[in-house]
Parts: structure tokens; sequence; C-alpha cells
């Protein structure tokens, strides 16, 4: 056949000449099987009496020359041979010739298809950055499905922000007359493929209708179409926000699996990239509307800041003239320095002051200047523009030569002329007036504050008595309210030096305040000024748990309460702080023997033995303490004391809580240890022979049927040996390093139960356990590399039980319901594990879904000793009943335990009296298979 790459056509063609060659009368016919069924590639049998295959199966025909053989590869079966007039032999010998060949096409046409369709994703990914509406978008990633599979008929709907309307930003289908503009919205009741496209949506699962499914949801469709494929569009919080909707109408190309995975692929590429539109569009909004914020915020600044500018220098000016007011200068020399400085602030190049002398009823004029005009002679009142002003009292702004009759001639045809009274507190003395002749030089109402504020000065230099004394007083006050104002601004300054070096909720010294004593303590001790002194570090226990049960202010009343019972067993020199949450420290600052610490930490212990009032309810919790005395020879700085309590507190949260525990050299040595396991712990997991899964059987209680295993992680170290999870889990839980681990261990323990699959050890409907810890129930990924795992190793969803304990349940309740959520939807279970052992373990069978209960064995321990144990485990069991959950008791290690569970009715039991867990191949297979039997024979 060669080494070339041919299609399967060929292929078959080449050996049915191959056939012709080696039996001339053979009757063959050679068929292919792909995503779209059966095709006939070959065949010598032109009266059709050849059989056409049915199904995947292949069967012997009833001659003895004549039948069917299938090619395959693994379980996965390319097509089928079927001849007549051949040995069954010769015919295998062709099939032989078939299998590698179109196996190496098909893995060839999968990995140019794979290529086309990873180039389409980024093309997708780039589209989400480039494009400027969704419009765009979803047109230029309909020109990239194009080439993945047949997509003339499809379309987009979207949700708008109230939930209640759809409108469809790209829509393409030549056989329908619905052809709905992007921006029009349609109500659920307008029209049918709004109503499928809701469903979808509101349901948020795939939508498959069939060609009789689609004649009923679209009956008024002159062509409705033969198949309806509808995607739910998921925005980044995981809610769909609007649909993807493909059709295929008669004559079009079947809609295969593979084109249904790579369409839900490609929807969920789209929803992604959609999304980081949204939120790129979202941003940039914030930004345009933040920048124009700032813009306005800057124009009201300068604006400010030019109108200040401008008011101190009028407030220069008047300063001036109040100076000039102040000396011995005759009038028209006061008058002449007034303008002067008018000139600073406005175009008062012509400047003149009338005074009107009520008993003469004569205006004159002390001061004068006009570029077109002579000095004005005194003169009786007539109609001009000083007079307007004169018997009005108000400001005038005129323009001259613009207006007609008696005005005009009056001021030689004045651009602009702004007049203004004169008074001398309630007295009207005259008028003050400027005037502009040059084109454009207009007077404003700003020039008309300036000039009324001019006048002012200068009625005031009149009564200049009157004034100063005016004026001291205003400047009394004024100190007056600058002392006040320097005394709020002390009080300020105090307050927020106070705020922000102590807690908010219980007015303690906060943790840079303690920091910073901690230091100079430490200072003065090193450098022999000062005492040796001891830190203590406390952290309540199931604070947080107090906190999600009863709300913030009863988590809040804790911690006052607690910090007011920390103070009580305190000196009246120890100095106590809030580090944040649930944590607080102490610096007892005179300790030179362990043995007073050990005093005081005995007594803040006893103090929470005591019951905590809360809105009227008993609240119990107890501290954990870490005590470390400071030692010159061993610390090197202040921040170390503070690491070696807080490692000594946890050593008492890892020993049960409650308590305390004196750093020491063996928990610094231990302290080493950790680190330097942590660094080993890292290079083990990307070591494949460290880390390896053993495996415990689950047998049924009543039969002694193998019913899954859990998969449990051991360490075999190089140098250590073989080490317990109890030494190196809580440092991976520590460092972080638990996401890797628990991924590590759920994708061996896939690949491994692939294995036992394939050889016939496990059957599809047992289970494998896993153990999943609480950090990753806080990544929104999990849910899609576990897709991607199962469907890697083609295994059920429903086989894998993810086991979470109850801690991993506190430490994140809201992002682990919406995680357990979304891996039940993907078809996994879920197993509560060491049930009964945390501390609101019923409340979490109410919020959470669960599938499986495992029993503690600290209750299996005496299950067959002790009424008390008994009556625990009937009373899970009769819950789990209640619920419809299965029940596992771990810990079985003796027949008396395995009968009285039986008795009771639990479901599946595991322990050391059916198997130790061991390695994948050091499974007792011919054990477990006995059990069986055992259980037969009884």
């Amino acid at each position: 056949m060669g080494d070339a790459l041919v299609t399967p056509a060929q292929t078959a063609d080449q050996v049915l000449s191959l056939a012709r060659w080696l039996s001339p009368d053979v009757c063959l016919a050679i068929w292919h099987q792909d995503d779209h069924g059966w095709q006939c590639l070959a065949t010598s049998d032109d009266s059709g009496s050849l059989p056409v295959p049915q199904g995947t199966d292949a069967a012997l025909m009833p001659h003895a020359d004549q039948g069917m053989l299938p090619v395959m590869h693994g379980r996965q079966q390319l097509g089928c041979l079927v001849w007549r007039g051949m040995p069954q032999a010769q015919a295998a010998s062709l099939v032989s010739l078939l299998a590698p060949a179109w196996l190496a096409w098909h893995q060839a046409e999968s990995e140019a298809r794979s290529r086309v369709v990873k180039e389409a994703l980024l093309e997708i990914s780039r589209l989400s950055s480039e494009c400027t509406g969704v419009e765009q978008f979803f047109s230029q990633v309909y020109r990239l499905l194009d080439p993945l599979f047949a997509v003339g008929n499809l379309h987009v709907a979207l949700l708008d922000e109230s939930g209640t309307a759809l409108r469809f930003p790209f829509y393409r289908n030549r056989h329908s007359a619905f052809a709905p503009a992007p921006e029009r919205l349609f109500q659920l009741d307008e029209v049918r493929q709004v109503e499928l496209a809701m469903r979808v949506v509101r349901t948020q699962t795939t939508l498959y209708l069939d060609q009789a499914a689609v004649y009923e949801a679209l009956p008024d469709e002159t062509e409705p179409p033969v198949l309806w494929v509808g995607e739910p569009l998921f925005g980044a919080d995981g809610v769909a926000r609007g649909a993807v909707v493909l059709q295929r109408y008669q004559g079009e190309p079947v809609f295969s699996v593979a084109e249904q995975r790579l369409f839900q692929y490609t929807v969920r590429a789209m929803g992604s990239a959609l999304a980081r539109m949204q939120y790129r569009a979202q941003l940039e909004q914030e930004v345009w509307l933040r920048t124009r914020e700032l813009e306005g915020a800057n124009a009201r600044l300068m604006a400010e800041v030019e109108e200040r500018r401008q008011a101190q220098q009028v407030q220069q000016v008047l300063f001036e003239i109040a100076g000039l007011a102040n000396t011995s200068l005759s009038l028209a020399a006061f008058l002449a320095g007034v303008h002067r400085q008018l000139v600073e602030l406005m175009p008062a190049h012509n400047f003149q002051v009338a005074l009107y002398d009520p008993l003469s009823d004569t205006i004159r004029f002390p001061y004068s200047v006009d570029e077109h005009e002579a000095d004005p002679a005194p003169h009786k009142p007539g109609r001009g523009l000083i007079e307007q002003v004169l018997h009005s009292g108000l400001p005038v702004l005129a323009r001259p030569r613009q207006q007609s009759g008696a005005l005009q001639g009056q001021v030689a045809e004045a651009e602009s002329w702004l007049g203004v009274p004169l008074y001398s507190g309630h007295d009207l003395l005259g008028v003050l007036s400027v005037r502009s002749y040059q084109q454009g030089v207009l007077f404003s109402f700003r020039d008309q504050q300036v000039l009324a504020c001019v006048a002012n000065s200068i009625g005031s230099a009149l009564t200049r008595v009157r004034v100063l004394e005016e004026l001291q007083r205003a400047y009394a006050e004024l100190e007056e309210r600058v002392r006040e104002r320097t005394s709020a601004l002390d009080a300020v300054n105090a307050q927020l030096q106070f705020d922000s070096m102590h807690d908010s909720l219980t007015k303690l010294p906060n943790r840079s305040f303690f920091a910073k004593t901690l230091r100079r303590t430490w200072e003065a001790y090193v450098n022999g000024v000062g005492e040796r002194f001891a830190v203590f570090f406390i952290d309540l226990d199931r604070f947080k748990l107090v906190n999600d049960t009863l709300g913030h202010l009863a988590g809040d009343h804790l911690l006052a309460e607690a910090g007011s019972r920390i103070r009580n067993c305190m000196r009246q020199n120890d100095f106590m702080a809030r580090l944040g949450g649930d944590e607080f420290a102490v610096l007892l600052v005179g300790m030179s023997q362990i043995e007073g610490c050990e005093m005081i930490a005995r007594r803040m212990v006893a103090e929470f033995e005591r019951p905590i009032i809360i809105a009227g309810r008993e609240v119990f919790t107890t501290a954990s303490l870490g005590v470390v005395l400071a030692d010159r020879e061993h610390h090197h700085s202040a921040d170390d004391l503070l690491r070696d309590a807080d490692h000594a507190m946890y050593r008492t949260k890892q020993q049960g809580r409650h308590g305390f525990t004196v750093f020491n050299h063996e928990l610094r040595a231990d302290q080493a240890d950790q680190l330097a396991m942590e660094a080993e712990l890292r290079r083990a997991l990307d070591d494949e022979d460290q880390l390896v899964p053993y495996y415990q059987p689950f047998i049924e209680a009543d039969t002694g049927r193998l019913a899954g295993f859990e998969a449990l992680v051991r360490w075999r170290h190089p140098m250590r040996g073989l080490i317990s999870p109890s030494s190196f889990l809580p440092i991976a839980e520590e460092s972080g390093l638990i996401m890797r681990l628990d991924r590590y261990m759920i994708q061996a323990a896939c690949a491994q139960w692939r294995q036992w699959l394939d050889a016939g050890r496990v059957g599809p409907g047992m289970a494998l356990h896993v153990n999943l810890s609480s950090a990753n129930l806080q990544d929104a990924q999990l849910v899609g590399w576990i897709a991607d795992l199962i469907r890697q190793h083609d295994l059920q969803p429903g086989m894998l039980h993810l086991e979470i304990t109850e801690t991993a349940l506190i430490d994140v309740p809201d992002t682990a319901a919406t995680v357990m959520r979304q891996l039940h939807q993907m078809g996994l279970r879920l197993a509560l594990d060491d049930f009964g052992t945390g501390y609101s373990a019923l409340s979490y069978l109410h919020r959470y879904r669960f599938d499986v209960l495992k029993i503690d064995q600290s209750f299996v321990f005496d299950v067959d000793r002790t009424e008390e144990s008994a009556a625990i485990v009937r009373a899970i069991l009769a819950l789990a009943e209640a619920l419809a959950l299965e029940v596992v008791a771990e810990g079985v290690e003796t027949a008396s335990q395995l009968q009285r569970l039986r008795a009771m009715g639990c479901n599946k039991v595991q322990g050391y009296l059916f198997s130790h867990p061991a390695p994948a191949g050091d499974v007792d297979w011919l054990r477990l298979a006995a059990i069986e039997q055992e259980y037969a024979i009884v």
C-alpha cells in the first residue's frame, strides 16, 4: 500500500483491486463510517445482493464463504468489509490493510481540523480586543466558523439589561422571513424564535430540537428547519446572557456529534470573548466618565483659581486704596491714586468722579480724565447717564453709540459707559464712572462689581473713622474665627493620628502601632537599656463560624468581648493590639522567665471557657495562643519574635486548639524542617515517582461486591521514606500547594481508573473517590479542568466522587456553593467526608447538595460496643435515608462492626477488615473477589 497518506476511498479502491487479483470471482463491498454515518466507498457487487451494515456490530453471514468483518482501532469502528466468495482469513488480511491507512487518514484529518479550530478560537479571542461592537464581533466570528462546520443559518440572541427581552445583534437565515434589526428588542410573546432562544437562556442548558419538535415549535414557518440547536452564551459570572442558535434545513449536511461538541466549545469561547468585550466597554465607559468628571473638576478648579486670583488682585487694590485713605493727601491726589490702582483691574483710562451737592442742586467733578473731552464744568442735573445713576441709586451700564435721542453726543459717543453710585453709609454722594472709546472694549458685570467696590472705598474714605472702627471689629472677628478653626484643626489632627494607630472596632492599638512598639522594645532590650520581654500571638477559634452564622454584628461583639477578656489577664504595663480579623497580640515587658508567661497564658485560655452572651444567646469560643520569650541569641529582629509566636500559635491549632504553645528549640527545628519539606514537596509535584496514589476499596455491605475505591495520597520520599499525609498535607495547605496536589491526585486516579476499566477490573457502576480541598473550591477554572480530564480519559462523570470536608465549607461557603452547583450540573457526585465531626453539618446538608455521607471512623469504632455510638450511626443513617443519600462507613476493622452496620442498613463499608490502602499494582483483586464469595456462602 506504500507510505503515502491516502483518503479512505483511495485505500478502498486499492484493497478492492488487490481482492480481485487474489480472487477474481470475489464479491466485495467496503464501507466507511464517519460522523455522518455509513458510506460505501468501493464495491464489486452491482446486483446489491451483499448485506448493508446495520449499527456498529458486524455479524457472520449464513454461508461459509460470505461474511462481514469490522475495521477497528481499539474500541472505535472505522468501517467494515462485506464479502462473498473469499476465505475469511483472506478477508481478515484485507481488513488489516484498511485499518492503519484509515486510522492515519483520520488522525491527519483530526490534526488538521484541530489546527483550524485552534486558530479560530485564537482569532475569536483576538476579535474581543479589536471589535468595537457586538454586531461587528459576531459578523467576524461568523466568518471564522464557516471553515469549521456549516453555519449558513445562525443567529445570536442577547438579553437586555432588564433580563425580560431579547435582541438579535446577528441574524443569518436564508430560509426564514424573520430578519430582525440588531437594535430592536423583542418581548417573550412576540415571535417563536424569541421564545426558543429565551428558553435556552433561562434554563442555561443546550436545547436540541429534531424535525418533529421543530415543526411543533415553529408552526408558522413556511420552510421550518429539520434541526434547531440552541447553546447558552455564558458571561464571566457563569450566568447565561444570551444564546447562539444553529439551524439546518432539508438538503443541508447532518449535524454530527463532533460538530455538536465543536459548536458547544466555540460558543463557550464566544461567551468568554463577549464577556471580555463587555468588560472592556464598561471599563472604557467608566474611564470616559471619570475623565469627564476630572475635566469638569479641573475646569471648576481653574475657574476657582482664576476667581481667587482676581479676588486677591481686587483685595490688593482695595488695600492700597484704603492705605491712601488713611493718609493726609488732598481729595484730588487721593482720587488720582485711586485711578492708578483701578487701571490695574479694568480698562479705566477714562475715569470720572461726580459729586452731587443737594443744597445747591449742582453736580461737580473733583476728578476727571478723558481722552476726548475737557474737564467738565459744574452744572445742574439733566437727563444724562450720570443723572440716571443719581435718580435710581443703582449702577448703569450703557452703549451710547447704539442709543438714540437725548443720550447721543453726551459722552462723545463712547463705545461703552459704566457708572456706579458713590455712597457714604446710606447717603448717596455722587457717581463713579468709566468709559471706553475703543471698539470691542466693553465693560462687563464683573467690571461693574469692581467699580462698585472702588466706589465703596472712596465713600469709606470720606467717613474713614467709621470705616476704621468697622475694620477693627472685622479684624477681631477674623482673629477669633482663625483661633476657632485652628483649635478644631488641632483636634482633627489628633483624632486622625489616633485613628491611624488604633483599631476602629475595639479601639485597641493596630498592627502598625504594635510593630512600632515591638521594634522599640526589642532595640532597647538588645542595647541593654530595656528589660527582657515576651510576645503572645492569640487567635480566636471558630470566629468565622460565628461571624457567618450570626452575622457581622455578632462577630464585632465577640471581638470586643475577646479583647476585654484578654486585657483582664494583663498587667498594668503590658501592651495589647488587634492585628486584624480575629488575631490579637500582647507584649509583656519585664518577663524574664517562661514560667511567668505560662501562668498568664493559662489565665487567658481559662477566660474563654465561659460563654459569651450575644443577642441573648450563649456562644462558646476558645483561644489558641503562641508564646515566645525574647532571646538575643536566636532572634535577630523584632519581626522574628512575631513570626515565632505565630508559628507557636499554629502548632496549638494543630494540636486541637484551646491552649497555648511556647516556642522552643524543637519548634525552631520543626519550623526549619517544614520549610525544607515545603521545598521538597514542590519538587515532588514535578516528579511522578514520589507522590503515589494508594487505593482502598469500598464494599457493598449486603452483597460483599466491590463498589469502588478511594484514592489516598502517599509520599515516597527518596531520603525520608514513606511520609504520612498528616505530616505534609498541613504544609501543602499553608503553602498553597494543596491545589496542585489535589489536581495531581485527581489526574492520576482518573488515568488509573481508565486502565482498570480497559482491563475489566472495575465496572461502569463503581465509584472513584478523591479528596478535594477548600482551595480548589475557590478556583473558578476547576470545573472546566475536570471536564477536560473526564473527556480525555473517556470516563462517565458520575463515576467520580469528590470528597469535601466540613472545614472546606467553613472556609469558603459562598464560593463553594457556586462551584459545587457547577460540578453537579456536569454530572459529578459529591461526598461529605468525616460527617458529624464538624460544627454545623446539618446546615451544610440543607445548604449544599450532597450525594454521599461518609460516617467518620470515630463513630464506627465503638458502634458494636457502646449504645451512644450506635445511636449516632443510626441517626445518621435515618437522616441519609430521608435525604436519599448514600452512606459509607469508614474504619471498619472487625467482623462485629460489620455485622452491626449491616443490621442498621448501612449501604457501603470501608476499612482494614477488607483491605489496607495499597498502590495500584498491589491491589489484591483475588481477596476482593473472595469477599463476595464469602458473602454468598453466608
